[in-house]
């Protein structure tokens, strides 16, 4: 029953109210559908918070870059860097498609891949800050295990001694969607290995009796549309990299190029072309003439755009001349827009294709003057008890929400149209 009868909705500018409308989601006489469940009745089945993941957009989104790469006949996996997302669900739908590797940043994660089934050689390790006890839990297992500093290689040595190596290499030249996310560049940061103490790190390889496998850049995330040209300078410096690391101590058997990948957040972002992305890569990589693996391993790419998050409205009300929305969760839930100034959408559940009516902030319930998920935000008409919907809420939400102010964990639920039979769990 529509409990405002009155309210019509405005004139719509589809390329900016419905830009974000794709299969598994759309609104159908006014009402949100994720992967063909009502959005507003998912909520009323809980009795807090809700991420909703579209399982068949996780898959094709894997699929799609996947098989980017397998046009080229040229070695590569792509690996999902389950940090992004561990709902067991989305990894299960994963490792269905027998193909699925894991990106892994704590040993806890390689361990998880292995429970879930993937095969070491299939996992790939890449942290900063690593201890002995880090490498204690990852001894004799054959992952690819990537050493961001000289520290770690001498820690591997002591550990594992004679194992197999990659570095990764910090090649100054970064992409990201801020400041926030852009892991290399003019700007120091702790991530990888710096050209200048590259000769230091090779040689410290040859002295500590290890083997070096192969090299790994990751130089910033959310990356979109032509931002894939800057993101080409920087595979353009492995590779040379990887030419002088070839000719001065021998082959290599992988290139890993880190993920990064972003998907759209607003109605002027480009979307990646995967094919463009993976061609450049595979040709430069070819240059080499060694049938070297590329790698890759995205995260956001392949999870970001399949989750929504669902809250309850539980306030509205003007404060000093700003219309405030409160929702029932906060940043403990998702860090997006309050940790990396993220831009989130949001959808009105039961008015998802009306017209703005005013400019609303919309706020969580964390005590802290950083829990803001949407500024000034044209919204239709909002009241207290309607379900607003977050779009992109599928990468780096759950698998860091906390507990500060003591405040709950969302629930998260896995959808499928087309049968997925990991959907349907609820869980935290």
């Amino acid at each position: 029953m529509n409990r405002f009868p009155q309210i019509r909705p405005a004139a719509l500018d589809p390329a900016h109210q419905n830009w974000w409308v794709r299969d598994g989601l759309r609104p159908e006489t006014h009402r949100l559908q994720i992967a063909g469940h009502d959005a507003e009745q998912l909520l009323r089945h809980v009795d807090r918070p809700l991420f909703a993941y579209d399982l068949d957009r996780v898959e094709a989104n894997y699929m799609r870059l996947h098989d980017a790469f397998a046009r080229h006949g040229h070695p590569f996996q792509v690996f999902f860097a389950v940090k992004a997302n561990r709902f067991r669900p989305i990894v299960e739908t994963l490792r269905a498609t027998g193909v699925a590797g894991i990106d892994a940043a704590s040993p806890r994660e390689v361990l998880y891949a292995l429970e879930m089934g993937f095969p070491a050689e299939k996992i790939t390790f890449t942290n900063v800050s690593v201890s002995h006890r880090d490498i204690e839990q990852l001894k004799g297992l054959p992952i690819m295990l990537n050493c961001d500093s000289l520290s770690v290689i001498n820690k591997v040595a002591d550990v594992d001694p004679g194992r197999a190596i990659g570095l990764r290499i910090n090649p100054q030249v970064g992409v990201g969607i801020n400041d926030n996310l852009t892991y290399a560049g003019q700007r120091a940061t702790k991530f990888g290995i710096y050209l200048d103490r590259l000769p230091e790190a090779l040689e410290l390889i040859q002295k500590r009796g290890l083997r070096l496998q192969g090299l790994h850049m990751h130089v910033g995330c959310g990356w979109t549309g032509s931002a894939i040209t800057q993101y080409f300078q920087a595979v353009d410096r492995l590779t040379a990299i990887a030419r002088q690391v070839i000719d001065t101590h021998g082959p290599l058997e992988y290139l890993n190029f880190g993920g990064g990948l972003g998907v759209p957040l607003t109605a002027g972002d480009g979307s990646v072309d995967v094919n463009l992305y993976a061609e450049g890569i595979v040709e430069r990589v070819r240059q080499l003439g060694l049938g070297i693996k590329v790698c890759v391993e995205p995260g956001d790419y392949i999870v970001k755009d399949s989750g929504v998050l669902l809250s309850e409205v539980v306030m509205v009300e003007e404060k000093g001349g700003t219309e405030f929305v409160g929702v029932n969760t906060g940043f403990n839930v998702h860090t997006g827009a309050s940790h990396y100034g993220l831009y989130q959408e949001f959808v009105h559940s039961t008015r998802a294709d009306f017209g703005p009516e005013k400019n609303v902030t919309i706020v969580g319930n964390i005590n802290e003057v950083i829990d803001v998920f949407a500024a000034d935000r044209p919204m239709p008409l909002i009241e207290e008890g309607d379900v607003l919907a977050m779009l992109n809420a599928g990468g780096y939400g759950a698998s860091m929400m906390m507990e500060h102010c003591l405040r709950e964990p969302a629930m998260q639920v896995g959808l499928s149209q087309k049968g997925n039979p990991f959907a349907q769990r609820f869980d935290f």
